[in-house]
């Protein structure tokens, strides 16, 4: 997808990769899919292997510390060669193990065919990088506080608009990207997805299987995100007005943290 962000303190690269095994679905026990992976990877020495719902995680370290972890997702077919992934724990009741629908790659079709303009399309993944960034900075990893990268890559899928000006140069026309408007764009038509009586979200996944990608979240959260979008959104708005890029940057500095650029 091309929307990744680098760690911030002591998080790790969070790196998803996807395992399709050519069996039938029906055939076979997810969980028990998941557990002969897990045991094949936690036979090597010093890796901390992890059976979570959606996925096998393995853990890399160096010199004691946290480097980067792999989220396996397991998939398998049924008979009409739809694709579905792995859910579920080995202690989890006989409901939680399931085999679900799931279109990894018809997301990643959605998003190109939706955005055909290469640069334009670059525009649209550094927007979502932003907002991750953004997330990453200013919300717990712990627990479901923190929305997730999925969920605000279906916000920026439905909100999002390209932003870019006419340049007249000595070779032509070219366009030159305004990615300050395009991300508060898209923060104040999320802002303006809010529910306006009770402060909650919603997204839907734009794949199958449909899911709202904010179902986890408490209403307390839903408005904990909201007031922080609203910061956002402010200080957007204030580095706009400013004519100098360092003092616009020092702003965005409080919201992106004190590693975002001042010039």
């Amino acid at each position: 997808m091309a929307t990744g962000v680098e760690p911030l303190g002591e998080e790790d690269y969070d790196i998803d990769v996807g395992i399709i095994f050519n069996i039938l679905k029906d055939e076979h026990d997810p969980v028990g899919i998941k557990k002969v992976v897990f045991d094949i990877l936690d036979a090597v020495y010093q890796r901390n292997v992890e059976i979570k719902r959606p996925c096998v995680r393995v853990q890399y370290k160096k010199a004691g510390e946290k480097v980067y972890h792999i989220d396996l997702a397991i998939y398998s077919y049924d008979k009409n060669k739809r694709l579905y992934i792995a859910k579920g724990f080995p202690g989890s009741s006989s409901d939680k193990k399931i085999w679900e629908v799931s279109e990894p790659y018809q997301l990643k079709e959605l998003i190109k065919a939706k955005i055909k303009d290469e640069l334009d399309r670059d525009q649209f993944r550094r927007v979502i990088r932003y907002l991750k960034r953004w997330k990453d900075y200013n919300f717990s990893s712990e627990g479901t506080e923190r929305p997730t990268g999925i969920a605000l890559t279906a916000l920026c899928y439905n909100l999002f608009s390209v932003e870019k000006n006419i340049v007249l140069t000595s070779s032509g026309r070219n366009y030159k990207y305004n990615d300050l408007k395009a991300l508060l764009n898209v923060v104040s038509n999320i802002l303006s997805s809010f529910s306006w009586w009770d402060n909650t979200i919603s997204v839907i996944l734009p794949v199958k299987p449909y899911n709202n990608l904010f179902e986890k979240m408490s209403n307390n959260q839903m408005l904990n995100f909201k007031q922080k979008l609203e910061t956002l959104k402010k200080t957007l708005e204030l580095a706009m007005q400013e004519m100098q890029i360092t003092k616009a940057c020092m702003h965005l500095q409080g919201v992106f943290g004190s590693n975002f650029p001042t010039s």
